[in-house]
């Protein structure tokens, strides 16, 4: 997954990522308004379906946004992902609560940042259909556990989809944190100068 880069992820990169069969995201606040916002989200789109009617096979892609209650747009961009059933919803900053519950009515998927195991458990207490192991090495993020413990105590409690945040750049990476537990990785730095 091509982590939501605050001012760095753009339509292009996600696009581009998606294209090549790897969730692409972006973060929701990271556009500035509303009205870009939901400019984005029909580009990607419209591209994502003509890549479609070319034969192609691009991944889903997906948005983050900032449930905490100091995110003014958080229940304006919620509609809007609902409008645009944005198929993946990477959530962040607080319990997701009430906003999987509208994600899920629409079809889509939520997946929430935890950066310890008291937050899996509110996380998955809300519903969410998978984790974000924020670890150390995470960028823009509050993560400071080492991943090996981070994701041991996330697999004691959770059995389901668990992306291994922070650090990662490689293909020894992905195949690292596999081993780990972790069913997909999360790549932020690797893609900032692209």
């Amino acid at each position: 997954i091509v982590a939501p880069m605050f001012l760095v992820s753009t339509p292009a990169m996600v696009i581009a990522a998606c294209r090549q069969g790897v969730m692409g995201s972006f973060p929701a606040h990271g556009t500035r308004s509303s009205e870009v916002f939901e400019s984005w989200l029909i580009e990607i789109q419209d591209a994502l379906r003509a890549a479609q009617a070319a034969g192609e096979r691009p991944a889903p892609f997906a948005v983050n946004l900032v449930v905490h209650a100091s995110n003014q747009r958080a229940a304006g961009d919620l509609a809007l992902g609902e409008k645009h059933r944005v198929p993946v919803i990477l959530s962040s900053k607080s319990a997701p609560g009430e906003m999987v519950k509208r994600v899920h009515a629409y079809g889509g998927v939520v997946i929430h940042d935890i950066a310890s195991q008291r937050h899996a458990v509110k996380a998955l207490e809300a519903g969410v259909d998978g984790l974000i192991a924020v670890c150390g090495g995470a960028g823009g993020h509050c993560g400071t556990i080492n991943p090996f413990a981070l994701l041991n105590e996330v697999r004691r409690i959770y059995d389901g989809p668990v992306v291994l945040a922070g650090g990662m750049t490689t293909g020894r990476d992905v195949l690292a944190a596999q081993a780990m537990g972790a069913d997909f990785a999360y790549f932020g730095t690797r893609f900032i100068a692209t």
